[in-house]
């Protein structure tokens, strides 16, 4: 029985390292080596792209209801995330549109994206050389499902989307949908860094404290 639940506690970690493995299958078909038609390949891309995120629904809902919430995933969990949503993003840029020429996603947006996953990344290396783990905030989750939702729509590109007397295309809902992440990005990486310097800063005083005591 004690077996069952020890095996039952390793499925989110071992979902997230298929999520891990599939992003060069995802980054494969976007990049689409084999001269696929470009609407099949990003088709495949799309199949694979939903689900790896899926994988990362599904192992928080185990994590949580079976208590398998464990210091490597809190690492490798949203890290994960940010190499599948990064290497979406860069595949994104890649592409082109067939009438404009314009990137399927403006690349000021992805460097704004980029830079804060990377000063996260920054802060969280800080916090493990003092052994600490820092997980994800809720303004972080919901940066992240807010990003999958964008780039699942920004893959269906030139697909449109009923709206009243309208069609809306996806590539549409897809931008404006990023926009508001990257609010929710910004905010989370505000919240990173206070948990980091903050701690810093509460162990100095408490070291202040402790020798004006003494």
């Amino acid at each position: 029985m004690d077996n069952n639940r020890s095996i039952i506690k390793q499925i989110p970690n071992w979902l997230t390292f298929i999520r891990i493995l599939l992003i060069p299958v995802f980054v494969f078909f976007m990049a689409n080596p084999l001269g696929m038609d470009l609407r099949v390949a990003t088709n495949w891309a799309l199949v694979v792209f939903v689900v790896a995120a899926v994988t990362d629904y599904i192992d928080g809902i185990i994590a949580r209801r079976v208590g398998a919430v464990s210091s490597l995933g809190k690492l490798i969990d949203p890290l994960a995330d940010k190499i599948l949503v990064m290497s979406a993003l860069v595949m994104l840029v890649s592409r082109r549109s067939e009438l404009s020429g314009d990137p399927w996603i403006p690349g000021w947006l992805v460097v704004i994206a980029l830079a804060r996953e990377f000063w996260v990344t920054g802060l969280r290396a800080v916090a493990a050389g003092k052994a600490e783990i820092i997980s994800a905030s809720s303004a972080g989750k919901i940066k992240s499902a807010l990003q999958m939702i964008a780039i699942l729509f920004l893959l269906l590109h030139d697909y449109r989307v009923p709206l009243g007397s309208k069609e809306i295309p996806c590539y549409v809902i897809g931008i404006n949908v990023f926009i508001v992440s990257l609010a929710y990005s910004l905010w989370g990486a505000g919240e990173y860094t206070l948990m980091v310097f903050g701690r810093k800063d509460s162990a100095g005083e408490d070291m202040r404290e402790s020798a004006a005591n003494n």
